[in-house]
């Protein structure tokens, strides 16, 4: 395994320190390490987008239509093995 040697300024430091928190990593170079293994083949892919891949969403398409309201499913009353759902649970 090579060894490297990385300085980290205080804002990125501050990320780096939250990440090794949530994660429980024991320190910052595995911080660093899951990152890069978990994130860095994407970032790798899609640094430079392919705009035929990847085209701008036209501005008519985006949010012209009216947002209607989904009508609430009919409660269900039975599930086939005599359970009903308006009956109270017993505990």
């Amino acid at each position: 395994m090579a060894n490297s040697r990385i300085v980290l300024d205080p804002d990125i430091r501050a990320v780096v320190d939250q990440i090794q928190s949530k994660t429980k990593t024991a320190s910052p170079s595995q911080a660093i390490a899951l990152m890069v293994s978990r994130y860095g083949r994407h970032l790798i892919e899609t640094w430079e987008l392919d705009p035929n891949r990847y085209p701008d969403p036209s501005p008519s398409s985006s949010y012209t239509q009216p947002v209607q309201a989904i009508a609430p499913a009919a409660e269900p009353t039975s599930r086939g093995d005599g359970f009903k759902f308006t009956e109270p649970i017993e505990l």
